[in-house]
């Protein structure tokens, strides 16, 4: 197999003032993809799902009284049609307040999904991405792709 795969999934520290709520964001994850990563060695597929670490981003909310809810978007990029990129919550954080929902993998498309919610103030929200659609036919080269996150009252 010639060529390498590399997924970025940049996430920008993103800081939006809406109806007096903050949201920041940090982290971001590389996955390079090699022969190693066929299935069963020259002439089979790749695997189709690569995982990042948990934790590989964190979400604060802050200057917030009461409910809001998190969104999050991904720009096009350089994003093949086939790949889909996901993402999940994998801790609670810290803070005044709660939080509920996105637990499970929620795929990221060019609109804004929702992913989790909560109340009051929550800092080190942990995030997990997951690539899907990988294949042998997917063309070497570098994909990238920012993922927006908007919080709302």
């Amino acid at each position: 197999m010639k060529g390498r795969y590399w997924f970025t999934a940049a996430i920008a520290l993103l800081v939006v003032r809406a109806s007096a709520v903050d949201i920041a964001s940090s982290g971001d994850w590389t996955q390079t993809i090699t022969a190693a990563d066929l299935t069963g060695g020259a002439g089979t597929d790749l695997n189709s799902q690569y995982d990042s670490p948990v934790g590989i981003a964190t979400i604060n909310i802050s200057n917030v009284s009461g409910t809001w809810h998190v969104s999050a978007r991904r720009d096009t990029g350089t994003w093949p049609a086939g790949l889909h990129l996901w993402v999940r919550r994998t801790s609670d954080g810290s803070g005044t307040g709660s939080i509920s929902g996105g637990a499970a993998f929620v795929e990221i498309s060019a609109l804004d999904t929702d992913v989790f919610s909560g109340t009051e103030t929550r800092d080190n929200v942990a995030l997990q991405f997951r690539v899907t659609g990988m294949s042998k036919n997917v063309t070497p080269d570098t994909y990238v792709s920012s993922v927006i996150y908007t919080v709302t009252p």
